[in-house]
C-alpha cells in the first residue's frame, strides 16, 4: 500500500521509559527498520521538555534539547529521509513543553493530548471515565486553539488504551458523542494538523476495534489527514509494524490523498 511508507513516531535510546531494552534502540537500528520495510520517511521523536519552559517533572527534567539533540547528525541512506522530531509533553495545566521560539529546532513535533497515565503531572489520577472523556476533548481542543506550526504538528495516539489506564479508557471513548468528535476533527482539519494512527490492530477483537474506528472514521469524514506511528521504544515493537499499519490503513480505506506529509 502506497500509504504505508513512513513511521513518524519512534523513540530512541534517548527516551528513558523503555527499561533496560532502551539501550538497544539505536538510530542505526531504526534506519535499518525503515530500509527493511521500504519506508521512505521516518522520524525520531524522543520525549522532550524544553528547558526554557517551567514545569518539568520526573523523567522530563533530563529530557532537554541538549539531551535529545545528541542524536544528531542522524544516520541517512539513499532511500530513507530520516527526520528529527520530538514528543513534547503537555501537563495537567495544558502547558506544552516547547517554547514558540524553538519550533524550528524540529522537523516534526508530536503533542500527546491524552497522556493521562501520569498521575499528578498530566492529570489528577483519580478521574472516572466521564472526566477522562472530558479531558480527552478539552485538551485536544486547547491544542487546536494555539498558534502552532500545524504543518509539522502531529496529535499522538488518540485511542491508545495503555496510556489512559487500560481498558477503562474504552469507556471514556464510548462516552464522547459523535457531535463532539465532529466538532473537534472539523477544527483539526481546518488547522491542517496530522492525526496519528497508532495502536495494535492485529490482535484486537471486533468490538474493541469498533470503538477505535469511530473517531478516525469521523476524522476522515471531516477532512483530516493521517500519519502512521509505531511509538516504538524497543526493536521488538518493529516486528509486525508494517503488517499492523497495513491493517489500519485498510480498515479506514485510506489512500495517499489522506496522508499527512511533513515538509
Amino acid at each position: 500500500m502506497a500509504f504505508v511508507d513512513h513511521d513518524l513516531h519512534i523513540h530512541s535510546y534517548l527516551s528513558p521509559c523503555a527499561g533496560e531494552e532502551r539501550y538497544t534502540q539505536t538510530l542505526e537500528g531504526i534506519l535499518r527498520y525503515a530500509e527493511k520495510n521500504g519506508f521512505g520517511t521516518i522520524c525520531v521523536t524522543d520525549h522532550f521538555w524544553d528547558e526554557t519552559v517551567p514545569g518539568a517533572r520526573g523523567m522530563y527534567e533530563g529530557q532537554t534539547y541538549a539531551h535529545i539533540a545528541s542524536a544528531l547528525p542522524l544516520p541517512q541512506s539513499e532511500n530513507v529521509r530520516f527526520l528529527f522530531g520530538c514528543e513534547a509533553e503537555m501537563d495537567r495545566y495544558n502547558t506544552i513543553a516547547l517554547a514558540p521560539e524553538h519550533y524550528d529546532w524540529f522537523d516534526f513535533i508530536i503533542i500527546p493530548t491524552n497522556h493521562l497515565h501520569m498521575s499528578g503531572f498530566t492529570c489528577r489520577g483519580d478521574e472516572d471515565a466521564a472526566e477522562r472523556a472530558g479531558l480527552w476533548c478539552s485538551r485536544l481542543d486547547y491544542v487546536l486553539e494555539q498558534d502552532l506550526p500545524f504543518h509539522k504538528i502531529g496529535i499522538a495516539h488518540l485511542t491508545d488504551t495503555g496510556i489512559m489506564a487500560g481498558r477503562g479508557y474504552l469507556e471514556a471513548l464510548r462516552l464522547i458523542p459523535d457531535e463532539e468528535y465532529i466538532r473537534l476533527f472539523r477544527k483539526a482539519a481546518r488547522r491542517g494538523v496530522g492525526i496519528e494512527l497508532n495502536f495494535n490492530w492485529l490482535d484486537m477483537d471486533e468490538d474493541e476495534m469498533a470503538i477505535h474506528l469511530r473517531p478516525y472514521r469521523i476524522a476522515k469524514e471531516e477532512g483530516c489527514k493521517f500519519y502512521l506511528g509505531s511509538d516504538a521504544h524497543t526493536p521488538g515493537r518493529f516486528a509486525r509494524m508494517k503488517q499492523n499499519f497495513e491493517k489500519i490503513t485498510a480498515r479506514l480505506d485510506l489512500d495517499d490523498s489522506r496522508k499527512f506529509v511533513v515538509g
